[in-house]
């Protein structure tokens, strides 16, 4: 690949398409390379000068000592510029290259146009993630995180159905080099962008995947409602959306460069959901507000006047009159019938309480029978035995009723 000095450091750029036509850079992901963008280049070359180019530590380009910084790496952006000779150019950053995008967009405003930053975040995991990953390439290379990173980076079913694209960014992650993966991992731990979002001028797609775990689409959708002027775009993909989602994402990203989507994203979120990640953008649809009929106005209804007859009561209507104004106070008739209500009440209430005394007298006199009886029944426990075993059972039938007798006269 060609190489350009920038800064006195050489660096793997591609560009590619007509010299006069607005140039475009792309940025790849940790761990990946320009190669990442082989599927959307050329559709985007038709429109565009595309500047391709390998970060620091990555690819074929220079492998610095780390550790390094966002910073370090936007300041790199800025120097190939300048080598290329290129004041101005639209953005595409993926990832590691859409926190570069963010960081140029906030320190050098000037030298970006539009911007698509997919699967990133203005911050990315916690620093305990970032240093394990380096203790492990440290010690076991990129050989113990190749499996870890492919499932984040691919669903299970894209995996499955193009195994050998699969590969070959397998091929990529172990070629890299292990010090420039983890000065890189270190730049990433250190980077918080997310204090400079609200000052973007600057017209912004947000790229999400679905089922990315590494840059969940709730991350993306902070971005957007972040920027004044952004957008937000969900593909049907993992982490590596470019990849995966590839149709879908070039259809968005030339819409959104182009002014296009200008015409019909009329909404802040556009999801792509089918199984062919085809972009569907609706049209939007403008429509005058019909004016409602005046509704017509309700009839009033006669009252009826009462007519008094032998037999009975008979109601016939009045001749209908013209309405009386409008009340400007509520009606006072209503009180006298609240007041009759509550005199009935009041009038229910004595008898009320005779009838539950006169209940309360009538199981008293029941309960003092009853005890009475008992009583009686205990005083003559031998009489009872007597009876039984002589078989004359009147006399105890006879006690029985003189007790009752005369509780029932000692109660009156």
């Amino acid at each position: 690949m060609p190489q350009v000095i920038v800064a006195g450091e050489p660096f793997n750029v591609v560009v590619e398409g007509d010299a006069r036509a607005p140039a475009v850079v792309l940025s790849h992901a940790l761990g990946a390379n320009m190669r990442q963008f082989d599927r959307a280049v050329p559709a985007l070359k038709r429109r565009f000068r595309v500047v391709r180019y390998d970060t620091r530590g990555l690819g074929g380009s220079v492998v610095s000592r780390g550790p390094y910084s966002i910073s370090q790496l936007g300041h790199d952006a800025l120097a190939l510029l300048d080598a290329l000779k290129l004041e101005k150019v639209d953005w595409i950053g993926h990832s590691e290259g859409g926190m570069v995008g963010l960081w140029l967009l906030t320190k050098a405003p000037e030298r970006i146009g539009r911007a698509v930053l997919a699967n990133t975040a203005a911050q990315i995991g916690g620093a305990e993630i970032w240093n394990e990953r380096i203790r492990t390439v440290r010690e076991k290379g990129l050989e113990g995180l190749a499996s870890s990173v492919l499932a984040n980076w691919f669903t299970r079913r894209f995996r499955e159905q193009h195994p050998e694209e699969v590969r070959r960014f397998e091929a990529i992650l172990l070629g890299t080099d292990p010090q420039g993966y983890a000065a890189h991992c270190a730049a990433i731990r250190d980077a918080d962008l997310r204090a400079g979002l609200h000052a973007i001028k600057h017209p912004v797609l947000v790229v999400v995947g679905r089922h990315d775990p590494v840059t969940p689409p709730g991350v993306g959708a902070l971005i957007a409602s972040s920027i004044p002027s952004g957008r937000l775009v969900t593909l049907e993909a993992a982490h590596l959306s470019p990849v995966e989602a590839a149709d879908a994402f070039v259809e968005a990203a030339v819409a959104f460069l182009t002014g296009e989507a200008e015409r019909t994203m009329q909404t802040q979120q556009t999801i792509i959901g089918d199984d062919e990640n085809k972009l569907t953008i609706p049209e939007p649809v403008h429509e005058e507000p019909k004016p409602r009929p005046p509704r017509p106005p309700r009839p009033i209804a006669p009252k009826p006047e009462a007519s008094h007859e032998a037999g009975g009561t008979a109601w016939t209507p009045a001749a209908p009159t013209a309405p009386a104004p409008a009340p400007t106070h509520a009606a006072p008739h209503k009180r006298p019938a609240k007041k009759a209500a509550a005199k009935k009440a009041v009038a229910k209430k004595p008898a009320r309480k005779v009838a539950a005394r006169k209940a309360a007298k009538k199981t008293a006199r029941k309960s003092a029978a009853k005890k009475a009886t008992r009583k009686a029944a205990r005083k003559a426990p031998v009489k009872r035995r007597a009876a039984r075993k002589t078989g004359a059972k009147r006399p105890a039938k006879k006690a029985t009723r003189k007790a009752r007798r005369s509780s029932s006269r000692r109660r009156r």
